[in-house]
């Protein structure tokens, strides 16, 4: 890289962090701002005075609190049916010696391909159909699976050593003692990845929980912070602090696991 590349590099990354975190610093700086200051424009987020009032008007225009809750059950529900199924369908498409394992498994590499939006008319529907409209099942049920997770997984499993596996049918293994002592543990980096995106997928999700709920007591936060600006008028600060009480768990999980993260997104994208 001649010198005029290196000296354009870094402020080419400081261009893009700036415009990646702006909107990140301008909803917290924004939520201890008063009111009055954010309708100012820009200028209102300078630090001369502070408030927590944002957040008192927040969790007065909506349940957020139990909001949070549903949230935190959608997403722990979520999560332990994508990893339940992504491991048993990884396990049998790796280890299943089934004929047409590489058409399935072609089949769930064009499914993610398919916008999620191209189903969502389908899955109401069916959630309809079944009974379970404005329910927290409807939120997650739709998601129990992930092609997703399930080629994470499939990637991680194809590279474990022929020889262990062996060994261990000849040794007279079962089919699930060899998933639950050897191929899980030695597949931690993996398994703690997907955990963590299919964690964030079902936190953040908007759309579908709008959508399959009407009562604010089964809306999950993402869906209550859009019906605060329609209750009672617009109130920015409010917005800004509700958004920021949203994103703080998944901010959390992401720092406490980001090493995880890029060590299983690498493995299972490498293999």
């Amino acid at each position: 890289m001649n010198r005029l590349g290196r000296c354009l590099t870094p402020v080419y990354l400081t261009i893009v962090v700036l415009l990646i975190a702006f909107p990140i610093l301008y909803a917290y700086v924004g939520a201890f701002r008063p009111a009055a200051a954010l309708s100012g424009g820009l200028q209102g987020l300078l630090p001369t005075s502070f408030t927590l009032h944002n957040f008192g008007r927040a969790l007065s225009r909506a349940p957020l609190f139990l909001q949070l809750g549903n949230s935190a059950i959608v997403t722990v529900a979520q999560t332990v049916l994508q990893l339940l199924t992504s491991v048993f369908a990884a396990y049998a498409l790796t280890f299943g010696k089934l004929r047409f394992a590489k058409i399935i498994f072609g089949v769930f590499l064009v499914s993610m391909m398919i916008p999620g939006e191209t189903t969502i008319i389908a899955n109401y529907l069916t959630i309809r159909s079944i009974g379970l409209y404005d329910t927290l099942v409807a939120v997650f049920l739709p998601f129990g699976a992930s092609a997703v997770t399930i080629f994470l997984l499939r990637q991680s499993f194809a590279s474990f050593p022929a020889e262990i596996h062996e060994a261990a049918v000849l040794d007279g293994v079962g089919p699930m003692t060899f998933l639950w002592k050897f191929l899980l543990p030695l597949s931690r980096p993996t398994i703690a990845a997907a955990v963590i995106t299919s964690a964030i997928a079902a936190w953040n999700g908007y759309l579908w929980p709008l959508l399959i709920t009407d009562s604010p007591d089964k809306r999950t936060v993402q869906a209550g912070i859009s019906q605060m600006a329609d209750s009672v008028g617009p109130d920015i600060g409010a917005l800004l602090a509700g958004s920021t009480l949203v994103s703080i768990p998944m901010i959390i999980l992401v720092i406490i696991g980001q090493s995880a993260l890029t060590r299983g997104l690498t493995e299972g994208a490498s293999k």
